[in-house]
């Protein structure tokens, strides 16, 4: 009964939203679909965050209206709104996650404008969709993406996700392509760590709250996948993690 009550109350989340862009109009999603911190609870915030990692992919990325772009971990479409609020648009904004309802929020919400698309998939994550399948392609044609952007993704995998989706970044990704993402990595610790005690500002909680690597190993994949680190900076993003810009390896 317990869920299905859940399941009704994320239904009728699906078809609300929680008031709009004050530039572009665009609805933002309900309260419960906002994941990030509690900060983003307040419509103001969520929308300066929405700007501020949109103007970094401007500004790293080289990010404008002619770019295509896959929001690999989109959520209910933070970044979208952000695109949309100081872009308008992009030539292809495509988010993609393994959370059903958020995608459907998005995509009824968002999806029906021009250059917006988000796609479901049933890929297995311990933490967000536990009963998924173990495919880890993504939904993209080779060499079709001019950003890629996956903001806390890879603090939630293990190193064989981890192995897979840099695999696939390589591959979807234009020759001169950038992708901007976050990890937890720290010098001379375990390969992989799944919620350390004592590290970083949370007491980790449930499967995969934080997947922390040792840095030269992390970059070891990296390697290994055929790409190459543009930028870098460490602890700098949420809850201590550190922000990657690659691209194709020469």
């Amino acid at each position: 009964m317990k869920q299905l009550l859940r399941d009704a109350r994320t239904a009728a989340l699906v078809r609300t939203h929680q008031g709009r862009g004050p530039a572009s109009g665009i609805p933002l999603p309900p309260r419960p679909f906002r994941m990030g911190g509690k900060h983003f609870q307040d419509d103001r915030d969520f929308v300066a965050g929405a700007l501020a990692d949109t103007d970094r992919l401007v500004t790293l990325a080289g990010l404008d209206n002619r770019s295509t772009l896959l929001d690999w971990g989109c959520g209910a479409g933070r970044l979208a709104i952000g695109i949309a609020e100081r872009l308008g648009r992009i030539d292809r904004y495509h988010g993609v996650d393994v959370q059903r309802h958020l995608i459907e929020w998005a995509g009824r919400h968002i999806g029906r404008r021009p250059g917006y698309d988000f796609t479901f998939v049933n890929t297995r994550n311990e933490r967000y969709n536990a009963a998924g399948t173990s495919d880890t392609r993504l939904p993209a044609a080779d060499d079709s993406y001019d950003v890629i952007y996956a903001y806390s993704v890879y603090s939630h995998m293990r190193t064989a996700d981890v192995r897979a989706y840099l695999g696939e970044f390589r591959r979807t990704l234009r020759p001169d392509g950038l992708a901007f993402f976050t990890a937890f990595v720290e010098k001379d610790v375990d390969r992989e760590a799944v919620d350390p005690a004592g590290y970083g500002p949370l007491s980790w909680s449930g499967q995969l709250h934080c997947v922390r690597y040792d840095l030269e190993f992390f970059d070891s994949l990296l390697d290994e996948a055929g790409l190459a680190v543009r930028d870098f900076t460490h602890g700098t993003e949420t809850d201590g993690q550190s922000m990657y810009l690659v691209g194709r390896s020469a």
